[in-house]
């Protein structure tokens, strides 16, 4: 594919009417003309999925104001900018959006989901060219004692130790399992960045042995990281409690 018709590929996430989380991609092209495109009267989307196209790609930078239209895309009638090999979900659609990029150039952007009559937004959605990630951390072996939990690799992490961020990004969540063997009190998974502690982690009220497991999640830049931050998790435990085998997972979310 040639610059001037090169692809970018984002994703979106929506929620059908059965409340099912579904996935998908949007494809954005430079056009070099005002050239409409021919529409078809019934492929025109409802209000619903109007609405919901609309706030998405305002996202991208691209208002209200500036859309043409937006319509459903025949599937037996691909645009060449769109390229999609053994879809067999009949329940797919693509949405195609035009839009008056400036005065004198029309653009097109291409949003391919699940085809639904009626989409929810989402406070977790995805946008752009946000990808999750995720950081394992553990430890496999029976303490009483606060310890840096290890990488997946095995390797001890501590302050200055642990895994190095490639692209600019945000904490997005925390899950932990542990087994508690005795004693009582408390059991905090902290995060560090940069050896200083970011204000989320996971937590557990420790009064029996057994099995403990918490999880939590935020929202998208309340905790960010810049490339080359230093990433590292650490097990807090209080005096006389005895534990073993803690998995770690810290998620990330990146832009690009």
């Amino acid at each position: 594919m040639n610059k001037k018709g090169r692809t970018k590929l984002f994703v979106i996430v929506g929620i059908c009417l059965s409340i099912l989380l579904i996935s998908g991609l949007i494809a954005a092209t430079d056009a070099t003309s005002t050239e409409q495109i021919q529409q078809k009267t019934d492929s025109q989307v409802s209000g619903d999925v109007q609405g919901y196209v609309e706030k998405f790609v305002e996202k991208k930078g691209i208002n209200t104001e500036q859309i043409n239209n937006i319509t459903q895309v025949d599937f037996n009638s691909l645009p060449k900018e769109v390229n999609i090999e053994n879809v067999k979900d009949s329940n797919l659609a693509i949405y195609q959006i035009n839009y008056n990029k400036s005065s004198e150039k029309q653009d097109k952007v291409f949003v391919i989901t699940y085809s639904v009559e009626k989409l929810k937004s989402q406070g977790d959605l995805i946008v752009s060219q946000d990808k999750r990630e995720f950081l394992n951390f553990g430890f496999n072996e029976k303490t009483d004692k606060s310890v840096f939990l290890r990488t997946a690799n095995g390797v001890d992490g501590s302050l200055e130790k642990g895994y190095v961020m490639m692209r600019d990004g945000s904490i997005t969540g925390i899950s932990t399992n542990l087994e508690t063997l005795s004693g009582e009190g408390n059991i905090e998974i902290i995060i560090y960045k940069n050896g200083e502690q970011i204000q989320f982690g996971n937590s557990f009220v420790v009064d029996s042995a057994g099995i403990k497991k918490d999880y939590d999640v935020q929202s998208r830049g309340t905790v960010e990281f810049k490339a080359g931050d230093i990433i590292s998790a650490y097990a807090k435990v209080s005096d006389g409690i005895s534990w073993k085998d803690a998995s770690t997972l810290v998620e990330i979310t990146t832009s690009n």
